[in-house]
This record gives structure tokens, sequence and C-alpha cells, in this order.
């Protein structure tokens, strides 16, 4: 359904990765902008060159992601556009941007002209040790609204591994294949790396799956979820398993979560939360879902993101 209020919208390209460029244009699609959607070209000249083209049709390009370095793509798309532009920074791109700053190699159009966000708190505060001024704006997650499903009669631990070796240098694969070893009579479930992938041989207890098209039915026989990061931004999975009342156990904070780092750290969440379950007292973790409901429910982030867009439109 398109806002009454559409007329107020404009044009807007977004580039970035698919699973958050994809959604967020459709859900600003849905609410009157309109949206066109490009995957992030890497280093591709004429990948760039299609973006260029599509900004100058645009009122505001919207990068989820970028480079801060001179001479990167965003600061030759900077040098010839002068209208809005919102970064998004989501992740690893922080950490890239710190370093680059360490290089004394930072663009100063991409740290001073752009309108910065970044989907963490901690990720405001990590730019702000490197000059660059920023606003905590959370992405709109997809979480869980009815009611909490019953925790399974199984106690089964989610874990998570990217695929790709570049997104996986910041998981502590070690740690996480250490737990099924520590807890032999737990169920535990990787995703989504295929089981040759990782190093052999792998414990008994532990499940491997490859792409999940049903998250849902995944986080219903969860009980708890183990995301181990040295950095991170906001993760999907743990707004997602938060809204559901399973326990997020996460190396970062965030309301409703038990933050733990290390290895004794985890064993101690993952077996105080075993024991609860074999007395029969452990419940659906209600503040881990009121907290996911009362950042991300009610559509506030979409909300906050079409208002601040709509406030750099002339």
């Amino acid at each position: 359904m398109i806002a009454p209020d559409a007329e107020r919208r404009g044009r807007i390209l977004i580039v970035g990765l698919p699973f958050f460029g994809k959604m967020l244009a459709g859900d600003l699609s849905a609410i009157g902008w309109k949206a066109e959607y490009f995957a992030h070209p890497g280093r591709s000249a004429a990948g760039w060159a299609r973006v260029a083209k599509a900004a100058a049709r645009a009122d505001i390009v919207y990068l989820i992601g970028s480079r801060i370095d001179r001479s990167s793509p965003q600061d030759w798309l900077l040098r010839l556009r002068y209208k809005p532009v919102v970064i998004h920074w989501v992740g690893t791109d922080v950490q890239i941007a710190v370093e680059e700053h360490r290089r004394n190699n930072v663009s100063l159009r991409i740290a001073e002209r752009p309108t910065h966000w970044c989907d963490a708190t901690w990720l405001v505060d990590e730019l702000r040790t490197i000059g660059l001024v920023s606003d905590y704006v959370p992405l709109p997650i997809p979480i869980a609204t009815a009611p909490s499903p019953p925790l399974p009669e199984t106690f089964r631990v989610l874990l998570y591994y990217p695929v790709d070796d570049f997104d996986r240098e910041v998981f502590d694969i070690e740690t996480m294949l250490r737990l099924p070893g520590e807890f032999p009579d737990v169920e535990f479930t990787l995703i989504p790396s295929p089981g040759e992938t990782l190093p052999q041989p792998l414990p008994a207890n532990l499940e491997t799956l490859t792409w999940v098209e049903d998250m849902d039915a995944l986080y219903r026989r969860t009980t708890a979820i183990v995301r181990l990061t040295s950095h991170d931004g906001q993760s999907f999975m743990a707004a997602e398993a938060l809204s559901r009342g399973r326990y997020v156990i996460w190396t970062h904070p965030m309301q409703g979560c038990i933050r733990a780092a290390t290895f004794d750290q985890v064993a101690k969440a993952i077996r105080a939360l075993l024991e609860k379950h074999k007395a029969g007292t452990l419940k659906v973790n209600t503040s881990g879902r009121r907290a996911a409901l009362d950042r991300f429910g009610k559509g506030r982030p979409l909300r906050e993101v079409d208002e601040r867009l709509r406030a750099l439109l002339p």
C-alpha cells in the first residue's frame, strides 16, 4: 500500500549487499519511494559506470557499506555528485575505514560530504575515533511479532559461520567448534557453511546445514544461538531469534542477549541455560523478545529511515 503522502518522496538509488539492499529497496518502494537497487560493483569500473548513470537520475544515493579511501569508487562517485548521499555503515566496512585512517588514506569527500549512519551503536563510537560523525539508525529487520513459540523439548544450540572467506575472518570458528566437545549430550547446528569447508573431523553432535530457506522452522527447534565475532554490525539473526524468545550468546552488546566472547564465558552461559532446561525451569526469553520488539517492532526503523531520507530532499 502506498502511503497517502507518497508525493513527498523521491527517487532513491540503493547500492550494497543483496540481502540488505533488496530488502530495503522493497520496504521503501512499498511506502512510496521510487527505489532502485544495484548490487555492490566492488572494483568493477563498468559496474560503477552503471551506478553513476543511475545516480544521475536519483534524488538520493544510499550506500549500504562503503570504502573511505582516496581514489576508491565511492570517492570518484562523489567527485561527480553533489545531490544527497547517505552511507549506512554496517560492520566490516567500519573496520576497513579505521585501517585506512591509520594509513592516512581517507577521502575528505567521503568523510565530510555524505550523511553517515550506522546500524549499531558501537560502530558510531568506532567511527568517532577517526573523526567521522555518524548517527545510530537501525536497518529494518523482519522480526517475528506473533507470540513466541515454546522452547523445544531437545536443547539445541545454533552456530553461525559464513561461507565467504572475507566474512569468515572476523568469526571465531575455533571456539565454536570446541563447544560440541564440551557438551557431548547437546545437539549443535551450524549454518550456512558446508561441513566439508570446516576443519575436520567434525564432532558427532554437530549438524551442518547450508542455505536455509525456512529460518522460522529452525528457530523453533533452537534454544540458543551463539555468534562469536571480533567485529560486527547489528546481527539480523540476533534480532530475529530474540523476537522469537530464543537466547542469544553474542560477543557484542545488545539488550536481551547474553554477552560472552571467550570459550569459558560461552561455555558458562550454555551450561547455565542447560541446567535450567534439565530442571524444567527454562522459559522463553521474554526480556530478549521485549528488547527486540522495542527496537525493531511496529515498523519503527523503516519510519525513521523514511523520515530521515525525506528530510534530505530539496
